[in-house]
């Protein structure tokens, strides 16, 4: 029997399956959504899109979990009924890797079922030896895209007057303040990973212009657009901050909004968001599910899957880093010092962004265990 490959996704709703019938020998392949839904414009739902794809050109069955209150039973629930490759998109590993109440984990009850787990090192102990045969870990290098982004967030709010019509946006000026904000849905190293590149992208340039930053950060958004989390939001921006970074689902659609509103910028996360509120986001930091899903699939039903990790980084084209800033080009003044400044901010993130790939920065992760980089030499959380 070829190994079950099961994606952990937990979403806090009824169970719910939604099936699709295309018969390869038998192949069957389940994917679980995270807490932040299946229509959270990213995450989850580019991994749904890029299952579909695979469902399509490889004519396996596939199931998927949009909801489900339980997400252990899930897992089990689809390991029972056969499937080969079951993703999780979810951030709660322990039922899975060490104890689902039974006194054994999930995996250890399934051994001829691969489990595939997103966002952290769960299935490496302390001494880096793997947990569990049957456990894969997908890992996106999002805090490299991260890192980028809060470069470039100090670079374009240095530059801002040049940059941006004065007409048309609300920048509180340099000399009065310098701030950013991040906002993450939950407490988890899932999340901090884009909060600590972030701040550590902001520090880098920082440093080099000699100036210093304030940082707001949150860890407890959640994962919807509620009035609380605008009021936050709004909070950041009216104390200064020109641009505001978030990583929590549906929380992005508040942040767009706040920024549209206010004449400011917002930083989205997972998939290409810059044209959603158009001159208001700034960029997205890329975490492409759809991208890892298919190839992953890909390998599967070629009988290639066989690394206990899979990592994604800025060298994979098309699944991390940041966008390519086509759409906040348009909104750059059409005058020759905003072109040319502009130029060298996106020649900067060029040359960053290889020499992370070459290895000249080594950017902070929490997914690996890395420790938070704080404190910064001239970034400072204030909350």
């Amino acid at each position: 029997m070829k190994k079950l490959l099961v994606l952990f996704v937990v979403a806090l709703l009824p169970f719910v399956f939604v099936g699709c019938n295309n018969a390869n020998d038998g192949t069957k392949i389940g994917l679980i959504v995270s807490a932040a839904g299946a229509n959270d414009n990213g995450y989850n739902e580019y991994a749904i899109d890029g299952l579909n794809k695979a469902k399509e050109e490889f004519d396996i069955d596939t199931q998927v979990v949009t909801s489900a209150a339980d997400v252990p039973g899930s897992i089990k629930t689809l390991a029972e009924e056969g499937y080969d490759l079951i993703f999780s998109l979810e951030y709660d590993f322990n039922a899975l890797i060490t104890d689902d109440g039974s006194g054994k984990s999930i995996a250890e009850q399934y051994p001829d079922t691969t489990f595939v787990i997103f966002n952290a090192f769960a299935n490496t102990d302390s001494t880096g030896a793997k947990i569990h045969d049957n456990v894969i870990e997908v890992i996106f290098n999002v805090n490299e895209g991260s890192f980028l982004a809060g470069a470039l967030a100090v670079l374009v709010n240095e530059n801002h007057e040049v940059l941006f019509d004065s007409e048309e946006y609300d920048f509180t000026p340099t000399s009065q303040y310098r701030g950013l904000a991040f906002v993450g849905g939950t407490e988890s190293d899932g999340i901090s990973v884009f909060g600590w590149g972030f701040a550590q992208g902001a520090n880098y340039i920082a440093d080099e212009l000699d100036v210093e930053y304030n940082i707001y950060e949150t860890y407890a958004a959640g994962f919807a657009a509620t009035p609380a989390v605008r009021t936050q939001i709004d909070s950041y921006y009216d104390a200064g901050v020109n641009v505001v970074f978030a990583a929590a689902g549906g929380v992005s659609t508040a942040m767009k909004n706040a920024a549209a509103d206010k004449g400011k910028l917002a930083i989205d996360v997972d998939a290409n968001q810059d044209a959603s509120v158009p001159g208001s986001v700034l960029t997205s930091v890329l975490k492409e599910t759809n991208v890892a899903i298919y190839d992953l699939v890909k390998q599967f039903v070629a009988d290639e899957l066989d690394e206990s990790v899979y990592t994604y980084d800025l060298t994979f084209a098309g699944s991390t880093g940041i966008t390519d800033l086509a759409t906040i080009e348009g909104y750059i003044q059409d005058t020759t010092a905003a072109q040319a400044k502009w130029t060298e901010i996106k020649e900067k993130i060029a040359d960053l962004k290889a020499k992370i790939i070459d290895g000249t920065i080594d950017v902070v992760d929490a997914q690996a265990g890395d420790a938070s980089p704080y404190p910064l030499s001239n970034v400072t959380k204030v909350n």
